[in-house]
């Protein structure tokens, strides 16, 4: 419906006689003394009670003006017969400015003391003359508002206010000294409210507000908050709101601090304010602005020690002191220089602040990541070498002959190299090692030969501070393997081979040579595992095979149900290459990777749903199971971390720092010690913000996506081989309140049968889930959310008859009988009868057609109801499964018998299997309900489909007419509205 404001001309008078309009009797009411002109008294007592009966006949719903009252006329009469007793005066107009769609209204109201109008536009009032009343008759104007249209003006009268003209009745407008006692306090209470208002934002226009930083004196974390200070606030005075607002009164004293000019972005101190404590912070900080192109950092010291002095124009550098012999990288300490100055000059301030030779003394700037310039030429200017506000170097001074090797060979370069790409990462550890299926783990890990930084892999020598050293948690996680394997071997009887491969893993030995693998291990792990290694790495066939090719009845652990053999060598990473070819300065391992994998990739088939790129498992093995050109940076260092409350009573942790060049596999290989399994059985997770945890599965890609403090947990099971995706399956229980039900993660791999992946999951349900099923009665099929699709036939391919990625679900179906979906040609729907007669829904049956024709539908609907071919009415479900709907909406709401002659067509579009489908006997008829029972339905439905999620209708009172009764009208037919 399109609505229309009229804008035509319409006058009204300032005075209105009724007199013609309303014929007046001489008749008087006893109540004609309860009511006045303005309904100030008594409002409700004019409405007669046979008024008050007839709108309760219409349920209350009605909204309007009555006028059917004896008791007006009467009212009336009792005023005179004169003219003069029904002239009235107009004192208000609404008016409305704008279009049907949206406007504005405001008001105009005469005051009868003085004559005069006044508009009240919402929070403005102000006088108008009896012209600016006269607009309000609407038409044609000479000028256009806001709202105007070209035709006629949009500000109009939209309803006028008259009132009866009699002096002896006609109240007056109270006086401010007439005001009740509450009233007065509430005016006064409004006008002391405005003028607190009007000083906080005289406040606020004078307060400056700047972001403020501090690095606490003990925590040593930088600390941010809001700086609000008054523009004549002194500069001491804004230390000390400072000093309160970052909370520092029991950790250093008021004198120890002081503000200075800051930039957060570039971690730069621009200047210090000395002798300017009795500065206005509005002269300091160059007025009160919304926002400032700087920050202020509330700065402390000790108290044996001076605030050095900051200068403008100066720029600060953060010298970091390198120790060749210990391969160590000493914190940073502060210098100021200025741009102008030499290299030379700069080399001797380095000097007397860290008491450091300048003669000998070699400084590299670290421009931006990765990019390491030796400062050689010692006329240049800092300016010329590329320093700005804020900087780094790395200073060593020893007479070493590194110091006359060539800058990108030298040690100094690669130990600097090592430290711009060293992260630190805490690793949670799993806190339960397993039993006798990791005993196969329980090998020794060698390091490689000792060195300066060309050693591989660093281990902690001894304990750190009062915390326990890596190789007590070693013996820890020994001596936890030991007693469950010595479990195992008393439950099985082997006290052989067993106890000897226990005894001879010692992971205190870090340095020891690799053990063989432990004779124990069973043979088809063995026979699993030799395969593996001698697979070709370009015949995925043959790589990636399916895990039941080789035993269909390998049992399951109890930490996780799909535990397998590694299928990676044992041999640590920290010796793959005797010589590491050194990359040039700026590459890293993360770019030849990808080069690598672009070139690996080429001619193979483009897809988004790849092995390759969804099960993030693309990594490259070579004959022996090691992924290819991995070890290039392998430098690895952890130690025990002693974690906050709250994160877990008996955790252990990992502080490890690590190079990000490593790749995830060699990572997970460091990591095995610790772990007490290979890496091939347990899994990484990276946890995000909000505790959210993803598995890290790119066994080829680097760790450069990770950053400093990252925190990373560890789970024991199989982790993802190439070709390997994880999948969520759950139960559908299609006659159920909730029909999705999670049972458990599985493991599919691509180019793995339908059949093949059942048969996996046969040992799993019984052990996980309780279920005891043979591999023919059950089936699997897609899963979109909640809804049952495509039913997969055993002998499916994954990836090549059904795309698979990663994080994939699927829906586990238990049948009750023989499987009747032979083909793909077939097609399976849902069918759920309506019985109108009984107001109920029968159960979900599937019917399995051989074509998508309606008519071998309703002959096989027929068929399971015994309801004749003729009289079968069918409709299709709507929205998701089980497609829910309100047995007092499904007769009439759904699209009943649809004239189409196939399903793949509009309006139905059944393409795939899993659609539900309504049908009904067209003859049976709709049963009669009382109120009483369609109340107690609606009750029943409503907190069903509540219950199960799905929409709860709801229809709105609808509008009824307004309606007008007049004084002295003909008796009115009640049945025309």
């Amino acid at each position: 419906m399109h609505r229309i404001k009229l804008n035509d001309r319409m006058t009204f008078p300032e005075e209105l006689d009724m007199s013609v309009f309303i014929d007046v009797e001489d008749e008087k009411s006893p109540q004609t003394e309860s009511c006045t002109d303005s309904g100030a008294e008594n409002e409700g007592s004019c409405h007669s009670d046979q008024m008050s009966n007839d709108f309760s006949n219409d349920d209350g719903v009605d909204e309007g003006i009555c006028l059917e009252s004896n008791s007006a006329a009467e009212r009336i009469s009792k005023a005179g017969s004169e003219k003069s007793s029904l002239l009235y005066e107009l004192f208000s107009v609404m008016v409305h400015s704008g279009s049907a769609a949206g406007g504005h209204y405001y008001a105009c109201i005469k005051s009868f003391s003085d004559d005069q109008w006044y508009s009240f536009n919402d929070q403005h009032v102000s006088k108008i003359t009896q012209e600016d009343i006269k607009k309000t008759y609407g038409g044609s104007s000479g000028s256009r508002g806001y709202y105007s249209s070209a035709f006629a003006s949009s500000t109009n009268a939209y309803m006028l206010i008259y009132r009866l003209k009699d002096p002896t009745r006609n109240a007056k407008f109270l006086e401010a000294h007439e005001y009740p006692e509450h009233i007065k306090q509430l005016v006064q209470k409004e006008r002391e409210l405005e003028e607190q208002e009007k000083r906080q934002r005289e406040i606020e226009r004078n307060t400056c507000k700047i972001k403020l930083f501090c690095m606490h004196p003990t925590k040593q974390i930088m600390m941010e908050n809001k700086l609000e200070v008054h523009k004549d606030r002194t500069l001491k005075e804004a230390v000390e709101i400072a000093y309160k607002l970052m909370d520092l009164e029991e950790v250093v004293p008021l004198d120890c601090c002081r503000l200075v000019k800051y930039d957060e972005f570039h971690d730069y101190l621009e200047r210090s304010y000395e002798g300017e404590e009795d500065t206005p912070m509005g002269l300091l900080l160059g007025g009160v602005k919304s926002t400032y192109m700087f920050d202020l950092l509330l700065e402390t010291r000790r108290p044996d020690q001076v605030f050095q002095c900051y200068k403008p124009g100066e720029v600060m550098v953060k010298v970091h002191v390198v120790d060749l012999k210990t391969e160590s990288v000493a914190p940073s300490i502060s210098v100021r220089a200025y741009l102008n100055q030499t290299v030379s000059e700069f080399k001797q301030l380095i000097s007397k602040a860290t008491h450091l030779p300048a003669e000998t003394m070699r400084v590299v700037l670290e421009r931006c990541y990765n990019d390491l310039r030796l400062l050689n030429v010692s006329s240049k200017t800092l300016k010329a070498e590329g320093f700005f506000r804020s900087n780094k170097v790395f200073v060593e001074s020893s007479e070493s002959l590194d110091r006359h090797v060539t800058y990108t060979d030298s040690h100094l370069w690669k130990l600097l190299d090592r430290h711009a790409n060293t992260i630190r990462l805490y690793v949670s550890l799993p806190e339960q090692a397993p039993g006798s299926q990791f005993r196969r783990g329980l090998y020794q890990k060698s390091s490689g030969g000792a060195g300066n930084l060309d050693e591989a892999c660093e281990r902690v020598k001894g304990p750190v501070g009062n915390m326990k050293s890596v190789e007590a948690i070693l013996e820890e996680s020994t001596e936890k393997l030991k007693s469950l394997s010595l479990q195992q071997q008393q439950q099985e009887g082997d006290n052989g081979d067993s106890s000897k491969s226990t005894e001879a893993s010692d992971f205190e030995n870090i340095e020891s040579p690799l053990n063989e693998i432990d004779s124990s291990a069973s043979a088809e792990n063995r026979e699993l595992e030799n395969q593996i290694q001698i697979s070709d790495p370009e015949n995925l066939q043959s790589e990636e095979r399916s895990d039941s090719d080789v035993n269909n009845d390998r049992s399951t652990s109890s930490v996780d149900s799909d535990i397998l053999s590694s299928s990676h060598s044992s041999d640590t990473l920290c010796n793959v290459d005797n010589a590491p070819l050194p990359l040039a300065n700026g590459l890293d391992s993360h770019s030849i990777t990808s080069s690598r994998r672009s070139k690996a990739n080429q001619g193979k088939k483009e897809t988004w749903d790849t092995a390759e790129e969804d099960s993030g498992t693309d990594s490259e093995y070579d004959e022996s199971g090691k992924s290819r050109g991995e070890a290039q940076y392998m430098y690895f260092k952890s130690e025990p971390y002693a974690a906050e409350e709250g994160s877990g009573e008996g955790q252990k942790w990992l502080m490890v720092h690590v190079d990000k060049r490593i790749t995830l596999s060699a990572f997970k290989q460091h990591l095995e010690p610790f772990v007490g399994v290979p890496s091939s059985h347990f899994k990484v997770f990276r946890v995000y913000a909000s505790n959210q945890e993803f598995e890290s599965v790119r066994l080829n890609e680097t760790l450069s996506s990770f950053s400093d403090d990252n925190k990373i947990t560890i789970r024991l099971g199989r982790a993802l081989k190439k070709g390997e995706y994880r999948v969520k399956v759950y139960q559908l229980l299609v006659n159920e309140p909730e029909p999705c039900k999670f049972l458990l993660d599985a493991v599919f791999a691509k180019g793995m049968t339908v059949r093949q992946s059942k048969e996996e999951l046969l040992p799993q349900l019984r052990e996980q889930c309780g279920l005891d099923l043979t591999i023919d009665r059950f089936r699997l099929r897609k899963k979109t959310w909640k809804n049952p699709g495509t039913v997969f036939l055993d002998y499916h391919v994954y990836e090549e008859d059904i795309n698979i990625s990663s994080n994939w679900e699927v829906f586990l179906e238990i049948l009750d009988g023989v499987e009747k979906m032979k083909s793909m040609s077939q097609l399976a729907v849902l069918s759920r009868r309506w019985r109108p007669s009984e107001m109920k829904l029968d159960s979900f049956q599937e019917v399995v057609l051989e074509s998508s024709s309606v008519e071998e539908l309703k002959e096989k609907l027929s068929e399971i109801s015994g309801i004749p071919l003729e009289n079968i009415e069918f409709a299709k479900g709507r929205g998701t499964f089980p497609c829910d709907i309100s047995i007092l909406e499904i007769h009439q709401d759904l699209d009943w018998n649809p004239k189409v002659s196939t399903l793949n067509v509009w309006p139905l579009y059944i393409c795939d299997d899993g659609a539900v489908i309504f049908y009904r006997d067209k003859t049976e008829e709709l049963m009669e309900l009382t109120d009483e029972q369609r109340n107690e339905l609606m009750k029943k439905e409503s907190s069903r489909l509540q219950k199960t999620g799905h929409r709860v209708t709801y229809s709105p009172r609808k509008e009824k007419a307004l309606k007008i009764y007049l004084d002295g009208a003909p008796n009115k037919d009640l049945t025309q509205d």
